[in-house]
């Protein structure tokens, strides 16, 4: 008799890989505007944090780097901004004038996972706060992006 063999499973790491090459098939392959590029870049990406498997429900750890802290928090509830931290709120992170990011994390086989387009996104909120001379990243359509 013939044994049958569970498909293998999906792990975090093929999952990341997965996620980047969908991430980077829908910027390839899709006839659009710059702006639709990155809203389906950040859906891919965002694709991909989703299809992580948190190992810790409920964590916020902060990293100050220098003068910049950021915020990674698993729920709402630690979000400092009260559209940010309603329930249902689209808000995926966010950054302030006070030099403080805050975006969704994840724990991995013990390690912090954060959606990288998402804390790029707000990076730039903070280059932009510091000079304008940086876009801001919520108008690169107002310089043709």
């Amino acid at each position: 008799m013939k044994r049958l063999h569970a498909p293998p499973i999906m792990t975090s790491t093929k999952i990341v890989l997965f996620g980047t090459l969908l991430a980077v098939l829908f910027l390839l392959s899709c006839c659009s505007s710059l702006s639709d590029y990155r809203q389906q870049g950040f859906d891919a990406f965002q694709w991909q944090f989703n299809a992580v498997k948190n190992e810790d429900k409920d964590f916020h750890k902060v990293i100050t780097l220098d003068t910049v802290t950021v915020h990674i928090v698993t729920d709402r509830k630690y979000f400092d901004w009260n559209i940010a931290a309603a329930y249902g709120s689209p808000v995926a992170g966010y950054a302030n004038t006070n030099n403080e990011i805050w975006l969704f994390g994840k724990r991995v086989r013990g390690k912090i996972f954060v959606n990288q387009a998402i804390l790029g996104h707000e990076l730039n909120h903070l280059l932009n706060f510091k000079n304008r001379e940086v876009v801001d990243p919520d108008r690169l359509d107002e310089i043709g992006l």
